[in-house]
């Protein structure tokens, strides 16, 4: 499923007439000018996210058939219940003109505005790191409603409710099986008193239009942090929960690290051309004349720890012994190809299974890295169910059939049958070819 919140232009927004002059107008009138100011700053900072995604199957009480019924009874049993799925994602993400940009971490420039594009299972969502505040303190929210000072989590807060009609909403939902659509969503924040500094902002949303998803809550607890000679507001936390008419109930939790000013596309120098003739630029044109079809096998290090990993990771595979073409050595042990991990993800329910998709993209000799484009051999099931004797009188039946899983494009798909924390190490090896 896919959330987005594209940005919105950032206008002035008042509290109704009434209150006007009051203690909470004038609070609000500050906080909607601090925000606007960070807003602005926001759009020169790029941040790394690490999502956290799982999936649970709550033991909802009083479970029905509609969505009033399945909300109600998520508030009176909040447990998470029996964990289904789970995965990693590190992304880098700015504030772009009109909506959040996404790259994996790390990548030369920024690929897309659209989250799902990276994310090909799972609930998705966008509009935590800059995009709901342009929304709620821009033009599009209405009906604010002051709740007095309330002591929280936080500390003592003013709280402040807020409505965006469908006619002023830039809320898009999705899932794979449905159109987007815009609906209405509303909600609440609060704010420090003596200095107007948004501390939570609470997005909710129930008026979706298919029989999939009944409620959607994204909370997001700010920080400030400083980046070079300023700061910006930026999400300690944020935390998306989704609801399915199922009875399913998907938490996502993003958190921001090292972030910089975005100065546009990164360089990562693949040539050699304004140096002087060198090992380096031999070992360059050597590795442009690599021939297709030739196959190299390599195994991981640094290894892949699924207790930090992520979808996004880099990794790196080393040759394990020359590859020679016509009694000539084509690929040496001591080169390295480079590639990033495209899926990390862990099935729990039913027979428990971890599926990796791996990318390499580049081959590296003596300090020099040229692109190449490699495609998986032997990939697949790498813990494969043995046959089971089944019924009175033997016999055996072959193991369950698995729901297939995306392939992203180019990468090799491992699957492994296991329930707990995976390792990619010097014992995983796979064999890929030049195309």
């Amino acid at each position: 499923m896919k959330l987005v919140l594209p940005a919105c232009t950032l206008l002035l927004v008042c509290l109704p007439a009434r209150t006007a002059d009051t203690p909470a107008q004038v609070l609000f009138n500050k906080l909607r000018e601090n925000v606007r100011a960070d807003l602005q700053r926001a759009a020169r900072y790029t941040c790394v996210e690490t999502v956290t995604r799982r999936q649970y199957r709550p033991q909802l009480a009083g479970k029905g058939t509609n969505c009033a019924t399945m909300v109600a009874s998520r508030q009176a049993n909040p447990s998470t219940g029996e964990l289904l799925w789970r995965d990693r994602l590190r992304l880098d993400v700015a504030v772009g003109d009109k909506a959040e940009m996404f790259s994996w971490a790390g990548a030369r420039s920024f690929e897309t505005n659209d989250l799902e594009d990276l994310a090909l299972s799972g609930s998705s969502g966008s509009g935590e790191f800059g995009s709901f505040l342009a929304g709620v303190f821009g033009n599009s929210a209405e009906q604010f409603r002051y709740n007095g000072e309330l002591k929280t989590d936080l500390g003592i807060l003013a709280r402040y409710e807020y409505k965006v009609p469908l006619a002023k909403s830039h809320y898009v939902y999705r899932t794979r099986t449905s159109k987007g659509a815009t609906i209405p969503y509303g909600g609440f924040f609060y704010a420090v008193p003596a200095t107007a500094e948004l501390k939570r902002l609470v997005v909710e949303a129930t008026e979706f239009q298919n029989d999939e998803v009944c409620h959607v809550t994204d909370t997001m607890d700010y920080t400030r942090i400083k980046v070079g000679t300023g700061d910006f507001m930026v999400p300690a936390v944020s935390t998306m929960d989704v609801l399915f008419k199922v009875g399913e109930v998907s938490i996502n939790e993003t958190r921001y690290a090292s972030c910089h000013e975005f100065t546009g596309e990164s360089t990562i120098r693949y040539d050699m051309d304004d140096e002087p003739a060198s090992a380096a630029n031999a070992a360059k044109a050597e590795l442009q004349k690599l021939p297709a079809k030739t196959h190299v096998r390599v195994y991981v290090d640094p290894p892949i720890d699924t207790k930090t990993a992520a979808a996004g990771d880099p990794i790196t595979g080393v040759v394990e012994k020359d590859v020679k073409e016509k009694g000539k050595v084509v690929v040496r042990q001591t080169d390295r190809l480079h590639g990033r991990i495209l899926r990390m993800e862990q099935f729990l329910g039913g027979a428990p299974r971890w599926v990796v998709a791996i990318r390499f993209d580049s081959i590296e000799r003596d300090g020099v890295e040229l692109p190449v484009a490699f495609k998986p051999i032997d990939d697949g099931d790498r813990t494969p169910q043995e046959p089971r004797m089944v019924g009175r009188r033997g016999g055996f039946s072959a193991p369950a059939q698995r729901a297939p899983v995306d392939r992203p494009k180019g990468a090799g798909l491992f699957i492994f049958s296991q329930a707990g924390e995976l390792v990619l190490d010097k014992k995983f090896h796979s064999e890929w070819e030049i195309k």
